[in-house]
């Protein structure tokens, strides 16, 4: 029988396999598939067609069904689900057709503010859908990456509606001791204020209100993801968006983000206060192991920072489900009845969680730098000469000669150079250059793995590192 995991939370379920070790594509091509539903012609939308197509349907769309699962009456009922629990259901049974090709058993990492009542909730509908599900894990104590020897441990998490403190307990064995949440205060909320940030400085700066049309606020949201990358790189971002023949651009800083967050991260450090005088030692140092979730927020590190003697650990994407497959493969529950079991401890030994791989994300080679630049199965070598991209030929010095889809891309587009060690992106286009879907003013840094976009729809290109010494 072949095992497979979740790692369940509203702001993005994640699955993973054991052979190979890899999280799963489980909604579309992506990833993650987080907590939306909205009703469709003829069936629930669920994941992230829902969630792109949320705030066309401000009135329509659900996201608190798996943080307020329960089988009481919506107030506004459709005819594709009556209640929370059925939207839930839409939602496992839409990924367990997804994944299921890949395993038939099943194991969940659910986070601690779950109720018992809740999780009885989701053992009925894994059981309306014939999944054979083997157990549960408190996802705190299957993602916990090393033991930390004399230091309070706390895994940070967050959720859509809630971010979630759990304090674990180190000795034997690792134990889920004690969880605190912030109602109210999680990534919706955080969304909903970085969202009004940007349309403010449009407002400011452009006169260009992108909320008084439902299709350019959900453009908003749905571009909001990537921004948060490129600020985890960058001081600012240039944000563009076109209507009516126009463009309005404006450009965001990291501190208005983390300015707008911080009714956010400082719910946090108090909750964090909070953990600390009630489990805490006098003078006793603190981890804090946080989920992709949480590290990738722009005032993040900030909040951190202001935290004395704390040790901070970033955990990768998706290591709930594979610390649930580790933890499940070494249960003695195994096999011991048809009961399904919710484990919060286990033996505190140092998980194989280096042999993890990182999906999605690009392979860290310690001090190896980009070395080419792919486009359409070839890779370009770089060079302290600018490696010109366009849609020109050898005359116009063209290096990399576009094809395809060629509207909006130059005879002589953006280049590409060594400055040191950095990889130094110029755009001489005129219509625009973008690097993870945020357009480039002048010239960038660039880092190993980021998509450039030339052209709408566009080409794409992408920076690799060659590593043995005679790849070209």
């Amino acid at each position: 029988m072949d095992l497979l995991a979740l790692e369940l939370s509203d702001a993005g379920i994640m699955a993973a396999a054991k052979d190979p070790l890899e999280l799963l594509h489980i909604d579309g091509a992506d990833q993650e598939s987080p907590g939306f539903a909205l009703p469709g012609k003829d069936q629930l939308v669920v994941g992230r067609e829902a969630e792109g197509k949320a705030h066309l349907n401000p009135l329509q769309f659900n996201n608190s069904f798996w943080d307020q699962l329960n089988t009481q009456p919506l107030k506004q009922p459709n005819n594709y689900a009556r209640n929370h629990a059925e939207m839930a259901y839409a939602h496992l049974a839409r990924i367990w057709e997804k994944i299921r090709e890949h395993g038939n058993e099943l194991v969940i990492a659910v986070p601690g503010f779950l109720s018992r009542d809740q999780l009885g909730l989701i053992l009925g509908i894994a059981d309306e859908l014939s999944i054979s599900l083997k157990g549960m894990v408190a996802l705190s104590v299957a993602a916990a990456s090393k033991p930390c020897p004399d230091r309070m441990l706390l895994h940070i998490d967050i959720h859509l509606h809630r971010p979630e403190i759990t304090f674990l307990e180190q000795g034997e064995h690792l134990t889920q001791k004690d969880s605190v949440i912030g109602e109210g205060r999680g990534l919706n909320h955080l969304y909903t204020e970085w969202v009004n940030a940007i349309a403010e400085e449009f407002v400011r700066t452009t006169r260009f209100d992108p909320l008084h049309q439902a299709a350019f606020e959900q453009e908003l949201y749905s571009r909001l993801p990537v921004v948060i990358a490129a600020l985890q790189q960058n001081p600012s971002v240039m944000f563009e968006i076109r209507a009516d023949s126009k463009s309005y651009r404006v450009r965001l800083s990291r501190d208005l983000f983390v300015k707008k967050g911080e009714a956010v991260f400082k719910k946090i450090q108090q909750l964090i206060a909070d953990m600390q005088e009630r489990h805490g030692k006098p003078g006793q140092p603190m981890t804090f192991q946080l989920t992709h979730r949480m590290s990738r927020l722009p005032g993040c590190r900030e909040m951190l920072a202001g935290i004395a003697s704390a040790q901070v650990i970033e955990l990768e994407p998706g290591c709930g489900a594979f610390g649930a497959l580790d933890l499940w493969d070494h249960s003695s529950t195994q096999g011991t009845g048809r009961g399904v079991s919710l484990l919060t401890s286990r033996p505190w030994q140092s998980p194989p969680s280096t042999a993890r791989p990182r999906p999605g994300q690009p392979i860290s080679h310690g001090d190896v730098r980009p070395s080419h630049l792919l486009y359409r199965f070839a890779a370009y070598p770089l060079s302290n000469r600018p490696l010109t991209v366009g849609s020109g030929g050898i005359r116009d010095g063209i290096d990399v000669h576009m094809v395809g889809e060629l509207a909006g891309i130059s005879n002589r587009h953006c280049s590409f150079q060594f400055q040191g060690d950095n990889v130094i992106l110029t755009d001489h286009s005129a219509s625009g250059t973008f690097v993870d879907e945020v357009r480039v003013t002048k010239n960038v840094a660039l880092k190993l793995g980021q998509i450039i976009r030339v052209g709408t729809p566009g080409e794409e290109l992408q920076l690799i590192a060659c590593v043995e010494r005679n790849e070209t």
